[in-house]
């Protein structure tokens, strides 16, 4: 825990999401679970610091993760395994508004889902 500004705390990231997500998919039965996300995408040089790919990889109910603090130009989605081997999408579309990203995914009738995803120039 990290104190930063009088009453404010930093709690782990990827503890709170992971929480969160498992709250969403198993008690709320949500067929999908979006993380809008603020991390960074990764960091090679602290590889301890808590990223979007970190996120994906120690969760286990996540689908996509929308990043974004290191301005990451990603022309698709990182597909990243996470801690149960299943596929968690990573996306940054950089910053000031150059591009968007479009990711749709698909339901078939057993509720499996897979996914397609761009990054769109404006």
């Amino acid at each position: 825990v990290k104190n930063l500004y009088k009453e404010t705390v930093y709690l782990n990231p990827i503890e709170i999401a992971q929480d969160m997500s498992r709250i969403l998919k198993e008690d709320e039965q949500c067929d999908l679970v979006i993380c809008l996300s603020h991390l960074g995408y990764n960091y090679s040089n602290d590889p301890e610091k808590p990223s979007d790919l970190k996120l994906a990889e120690k969760t286990k109910h996540i689908d996509l993760i929308i990043g974004g603090h290191t301005h990451t130009f990603l022309p698709k989605p990182t597909i990243t395994k996470n801690a149960e081997g299943k596929n968690t999408l990573v996306n940054q579309v950089g910053c000031y508004g150059i591009n968007l990203g479009r990711i749709d995914f698909y339901f078939d009738s057993d509720r499996n889902k897979t996914a397609n995803g761009t990054s769109i120039i404006v």
